[in-house]
């Protein structure tokens, strides 16, 4: 019985960690930490572009597709409804139902809100939005978006039959 008390006594002083043993996890969760937040500044806002301009390019695809089933389609500016292309977070496609030449918020067909700190700048296009026609083409409009956050940017790029692709750019062009 004695030994077996001896036994549990030793077991007892061994709990816990040793001061070595706790500064080598301190370390280890420094380290880990330290890369975490690299990844954050970094990979974080690259993702971000690379969804925000797969998301633009989807919605230019839903635009020309509306456009080829329900006549004249507009891709815009969302904080405008057409009447302006200013630096933006957001784009909305609409069609212009009474013919007036303006979009009313009943016209608004769909809505697009862009990731967190992105960006996106209309380059090189004529008019305050794009305008496909009931064939799917833009009326004599090519140019692309620029999609920007932080070091980080792609375009979308037109072409005046309105098709697009996705190229990286450089970031530089950012604002």
């Amino acid at each position: 019985m004695e030994g077996a008390t001896g036994t549990a006594q030793r077991r007892s002083r061994r709990r816990g960690f040793t001061l070595m043993e706790l500064m080598i996890a301190l370390i280890v969760l420094a380290v880990l930490l330290s890369a975490g937040h690299g990844l954050h500044n970094d990979w974080l806002p690259k993702q971000r572009v690379i969804a925000a301009s797969n998301r633009v390019l989807g919605f230019i695809h839903q635009a020309r597709a509306h456009a080829l089933t329900h006549g004249t389609t507009y891709l815009c500016d969302g904080n405008s409804l057409c009447d302006r292309f200013k630096p933006t977070r957001s784009l909305l496609i609409a069609s212009d139902a009474d013919n007036d030449g303006k979009v009313a918020a009943s016209e608004i067909i769909e809505h697009l809100e862009l990731p967190e700190g992105t960006t996106l700048i209309w380059r090189r296009f004529r008019g305050k939005a794009l305008r496909y026609g009931r064939r799917g083409n833009l009326y004599y409009q090519n140019g692309h978006f620029l999609i920007c956050n932080q070091d980080h940017a792609r375009k979308v790029i037109m072409n005046v039959i309105g098709t697009a692709r996705i190229e990286t750019a450089d970031a530089r062009l950012c604002p």
